[in-house]
């Protein structure tokens, strides 16, 4: 060996990775927390801390559109309702502030990008390509 050690091909970090997207489960847990800290925050207006709880009152009330009777389905539709709920709220609520909580939950979670991306991580156009011998002669 000249000296130098070779990197494990599998390690740890190849195994289980810095992920930088989190998989469904842990993105509803990051949203659920996201609207905890949106109703909680001064800078969202009144009128849209109400969508997360019409979302509630859906759950809470006997008529549904797909009644709980179907094993299933209705249970969906509660889950559906909840989701929707969520994300109609994040979507409307001042995208400054979603996105200064959502930086701050992404970062407790350890999935943030790091400032020191590599290249090969990142997209890079080329907006005037190098052109053959050929290419140039025809141009």
């Amino acid at each position: 060996m000249d000296g130098k050690e070779k990197e494990p091909l599998m390690n740890l970090e190849t195994i289980a990775g810095k992920r930088k997207d989190p998989g469904f489960f842990r993105e509803v847990w990051q949203q659920a927390r996201l609207v905890y800290y949106l109703l909680r925050d001064p800078e969202v207006p009144f009128y849209l801390k109400l969508v997360p709880f019409v979302a509630v009152l859906y759950l809470l009330w006997p008529v549904d559109f797909l009644p709980d009777v179907f094993i299933g389905l209705g249970q969906l539709d509660d889950l559906t309702a909840l989701l929707v709920g969520a994300k109609v709220f994040i979507e409307m609520t001042p995208p400054h502030v979603v996105a200064r909580y959502m930086e701050q939950i992404r970062v407790s979670d350890g999935f943030s990008a790091s400032k020191d991306a590599d290249v090969d991580e990142k997209i890079i156009i080329d907006p005037q390509p190098d052109l053959s011998g050929k290419e140039k002669d025809q141009a």
